[in-house]
C-alpha cells in the first residue's frame, strides 16, 4: 500500500471506528498496523502482489475488525450492543466473541471471492 493510500485509509478507518481527532492521533500507529495486517490478509486471499485502490474499502472494513479484535479487553472496543432502561434501572452490554470476529473476517474475504486469483 502506498503512503498516500495508507494515509487515506487511516483517516477512513478512524472515522469508521468513531475515533475523535485526538484518539485517532494517539492510535495512529496501531491504526496503520491494522491496515497493513488487513492488506496482507487481502493480498494472501486474492493471490495478488499489490493491493488495488478499488479494494481500499474492504481493507478498511477488515482493519476495523482486526483493530477491534486486538482491543476487545478495552471497554467498547468489541462492543456488539448496549442497552439501557430507565424505569427499573437495567443495563446490558454484549461483546463480539472470537468466533464472531472470525466470521466477520471470513465475510469480508468471501465478498471478494470473484476477484481471487487461483494458482496451481
Amino acid at each position: 500500500m502506498t503512503a498516500e493510500l495508507l494515509e487515506q485509509a487511516s483517516t477512513r478507518l478512524a472515522r469508521k471506528l468513531s475515533l475523535d481527532a485526538q484518539a485517532a492521533e494517539d492510535e495512529a500507529v496501531t491504526l496503520q498496523d491494522a491496515l497493513l495486517d488487513a492488506e496482507w490478509e487481502l493480498l494472501l486471499y486474492l493471490g495478488a502482489d499489490e493491493l488495488e485502490e478499488r479494494f481500499l474499502t474492504k481493507a478498511v472494513e477488515l482493519a476495523a475488525l482486526l483493530w477491534r479484535r486486538d482491543r476487545r479487553e478495552e471497554a467498547s472496543a468489541g462492543l456488539k450492543s448496549a442497552s439501557y432502561a430507565e424505569g427499573q434501572v437495567s443495563q446490558s452490554e454484549s461483546y463480539l466473541s472470537p468466533a464472531e470476529f472470525r466470521a466477520g473476517v471470513a465475510e469480508v474475504l468471501e465478498s471478494l471471492a470473484r476477484y481471487r486469483r487461483v494458482t496451481c
